[in-house]
């Protein structure tokens, strides 16, 4: 409870984060890729369980690196995501590092740096992101993350599931280039992954209804967008 009372309000420490960079971000902002290598303190965790307390995340996002010193909802059921800051740079990308990808409670959370998400929310449709069509139902998200990382680095990646945790045979990746993901699109388009030949195809603005979890952090930056309440 103490911790809890020492955290202050996220807009006010993504404000803090945000400064701490603004003159670095204004001189690079022309290229997307230099935000990534800019130092971050804040983490975006999305696909998590509906529902899911302060409570129980909490324990699962500490680490040895530093201390979380703030915690907001960053989207709101069904997709549920959260944002957390630390007091480290350490300490946000060793959750990283850790927390990508694992299991929580029955489902696979995404979990990056929020200058990953915003280098991501500004290049979705730009070219850096793939749908991936007639996936063979026993790709795992783990397993086609591990396929697109051998053309480039991967900001994010999804196979989408239906209610019952069962594959839908379509998942998307998000690269850090347009050459990382057309160099994936000419070498995987057509290429047979477990018994299926899958479909590659540039995303489209259109395809965020095939797939849950893709808001990224609506709450925090689009705020009057409508969204489904409780």
């Amino acid at each position: 409870q103490q911790q809890k009372q020492q955290q202050k309000p996220f807009s006010r420490a993504i404000a803090a984060m945000a400064g701490e960079v603004a003159s670095q971000q204004q001189a690079k902002a022309q290229d997307p890729n230099e935000k990534l290598a800019l130092p971050c303190r804040g983490i975006f965790v999305c696909d998590l369980p509906p529902g899911i307390p302060e409570a129980v995340l909490g324990p699962l996002f500490q680490n040895d690196y530093g201390q979380i010193v703030a915690y907001q909802q960053a989207d709101a059921y069904p997709d549920e995501a959260i944002m957390i800051e630390y007091s480290t740079f350490e300490a946000a990308q060793d959750v990283v590092n850790i927390m990508n990808l694992a299991n929580i409670r029955g489902k696979t959370a995404r979990c990056m740096l929020i200058s990953t998400l915003e280098v991501i929310r500004n290049t979705m449709a730009s070219g850096y992101r793939l749908k991936i069509d007639n996936l063979d139902p026993a790709v795992t998200t783990q397993g086609l993350w591990e396929v697109c990382k051998l053309f480039g680095q991967v900001l994010d990646c999804k196979v989408q599931l239906d209610e019952e945790g069962n594959s839908r045979g379509l998942g998307f990746v998000h690269y850090a280039s347009r050459a990382f993901a057309e160099d994936a699109k000419n070498n995987l388009n057509g290429i047979q992954i477990g018994e299926k030949e899958v479909s590659l195809t540039f995303y489209q603005w259109d395809d965020a209804s095939s797939f849950t979890g893709v808001n990224y952090a609506r709450l925090v930056y689009n705020p009057y967008t409508e969204v489904p309440q409780l």
